[in-house]
C-alpha cells in the first residue's frame, strides 16, 4: 500500500522529541509576539471609540463586534494595522516585518519534509530556529516595550533589554531532557 500522503507517525527517539520540543516553544514564542500585538492593537481601539464615543460605548454591541474582529486578526494583519498606524519607527516597522515572516516560516515550512532520520540535520534544523526566533524575539521586545508604555508600566532595566533575545533563544533551545 502507499501511504506517502498520511501521517508519518515517526517513532521518537530523545532527538525527535528535543526538537519538537524547541518548535513547540518557538511557536509559543511566537504565538506571545502575536497576543502582545493583538494588545496593542485592542488597547487603542478601545481608547479612540472612548474619546469619541464616551466609556458608555464599552457595553455597545457593535464596540464588543469590532473587538472581537480584532481578535480574529493574524500576527500579520495586526502589524500591518499598527504599522498603517505609525506607531513604530520605520527601524521597528521592519523588525516587524522580519518578525512576521520569521513566524510563517516557523508555523508553516520548519517542520515539513521530517522523516525519522531527521537526527543528522537535528543541529542545523534547531539553528534554524534560533535565528528564527531571534527575529521574533527581537519584535517582541519592541512591541512589549510598547505595551508597558501605553499601561504606565515601568520599564525593565538595560540589561534586560540588552539580553533579551537570547535568553528568549535560551529558553526555545534548551534541553527537553536533563543527562
Amino acid at each position: 500500500m502507499i501511504d506517502d500522503a498520511f501521517h508519518p507517525l515517526i517513532r521518537l527517539d530523545m532527538g525527535l522529541v528535543h526538537y519538537f520540543s524547541v518548535l513547540g516553544r518557538a511557536l509559543f514564542t511566537a504565538q506571545h509576539l502575536e497576543m502582545n500585538c493583538r494588545a496593542i492593537a485592542g488597547f487603542l481601539h478601545m481608547r479612540s471609540q472612548v474619546m469619541q464615543h464616551g466609556s458608555s460605548v464599552l457595553d455597545d454591541g457593535t464596540f464588543q463586534k469590532g473587538i472581537h474582529q480584532l481578535w480574529k486578526k493574524t500576527l500579520g494583519q495586526h502589524v500591518h494595522g499598527l504599522n498603517e498606524l505609525c506607531i513604530f519607527s520605520d527601524d521597528a516597522a521592519q523588525l516587524l516585518g522580519a518578525a512576521v515572516k520569521a513566524r510563517n516560516e516557523l508555523a508553516h515550512d520548519v517542520a515539513m519534509g521530517i522523516t525519522d532520520r531527521l537526527d543528522a540535520e537535528l543541529d542545523q534544523r534547531i539553528d534554524e530556529i534560533r535565528e528564527l526566533v531571534r527575529k521574533i524575539a527581537t519584535a517582541d521586545k519592541i512591541v512589549s516595550s510598547l505595551l508597558h508604555i501605553l499601561n504606565k508600566d515601568p520599564l525593565p532595566r538595560k540589561d534586560y533589554f540588552k539580553t533579551y533575545e537570547e535568553r528568549v533563544i535560551a529558553w526555545v533551545t534548551e534541553e527537553t531532557f536533563e543527562e
